[in-house]
């Protein structure tokens, strides 16, 4: 398995620290932004980026079927 870098990690408590800092700025955070500036949207991107690389990193390398 590759080494994650240093603060690219997704493990559990990431994960619920992003729910959480995701619930605060959804509560009180500011209003909905266009998407380059919406902190939630930026959030939302880091969280898939960092759930592909898990992805990428734990799954076995998969057999390339021949058709």
């Amino acid at each position: 398995m590759a080494k994650v870098a240093r603060g690219e990690g997704f493990s559990l408590l990431w994960r619920l620290g992003w729910n959480i800092e995701y619930t605060l700025l959804h509560a009180v955070g500011p209003a909905t932004l266009d998407d380059a500036r919406d902190p939630r949207v930026a959030m939302e991107r880091d969280y898939e980026r960092r759930k592909a690389l898990h992805l990428a990193r734990t799954s076995p390398p998969s057999a390339v079927a021949a058709d």
